[in-house]
């Protein structure tokens, strides 16, 4: 990772030496933190902003941002207060600076979040200023939970480019999600369009699974946007 000037040529590393470098005197930062190194942004004219997304912080608090400066070689952990509901999210798993070097945006994106019996991994980013001090958080707050039922549309690929094989595979996989869902239904594409069952089909259904049994497929070509714009 080159710094301008182009006097500072810093490479940061975890456990490995590095390869591959067209330097002679590389300045090198190390630290212990988990994965330290697993993103760098260069930030202002002589230091880096360096990520350890899988460092232990505190109970519930995954990954940390070191500040390091080319003059000393050394690194130090910038203190950020994370929003509470940013759970292990994985802080400095990316990371971009602006193109004047003020501004810098770190992200996490493996917040856990349970929603009834689904779960689903969110994302929040923090914004910094040029010294380093968070000015807001992205998006302002997560979403919350959808407070109405999920409606399951699948549409899958029945084109002569899909083994047969795969294919049971695929009729496998939505019968073992049909009882996670109230309402489902099932549409097969190739250059052919196929309504298998509807949503009021599935419904009054005995048994719903059962609806998958008579699927055939098609064969043919892979009209791929179409069946999507169908199914929509």
């Amino acid at each position: 990772v080159s710094l301008t000037p182009t006097s500072f040529c810093p490479l940061v590393l975890a456990s490995s030496r590095g390869f591959n470098l067209d330097v002679e005197e590389p300045l090198v930062f190390q630290e212990d933190g988990a994965s330290f190194g697993q993103s760098v942004a260069q930030f202002g004219r002589s230091r880096l902003v360096v990520g350890a997304p899988l460092e232990v912080v505190a109970i519930n608090e995954t990954g940390r941002l070191y500040d390091c400066e080319a003059a000393t070689s050394l690194c130090r952990p910038i203190l950020l207060n994370t929003p509470p509901e940013a759970v292990n999210m994985s802080l400095g798993l990316s990371l971009a600076a602006s193109t004047n070097l003020s501004w810098l945006l770190a992200c996490g994106p493996t917040i856990p979040r349970a929603c009834g019996e689904n779960m689903y991994a969110k994302g929040t980013c923090l914004l910094l200023g040029s010294h380093l001090q968070p000015l807001r958080t992205v998006p302002a707050a997560l979403p919350e939970c959808p407070n109405q039922e999920i409606d399951i549309a699948f549409l899958i690929d029945g084109s002569g480019s899909i083994d047969g094989n795969d294919f049971k595979q695929m009729k496998n996989f939505v019968r073992a999600v049909m009882d996670q869902f109230k309402d489902f239904s099932l549409m097969q594409y190739s250059n052919l369009l196929k309504t298998h069952f509807t949503f009021s089909q599935f419904q009054t259904s005995r048994s719903p699974q059962s609806l998958v049994d008579p699927i055939v497929q098609l064969n043919g070509l892979t009209y791929t946007a179409t069946g999507i714009q169908t199914v929509v």
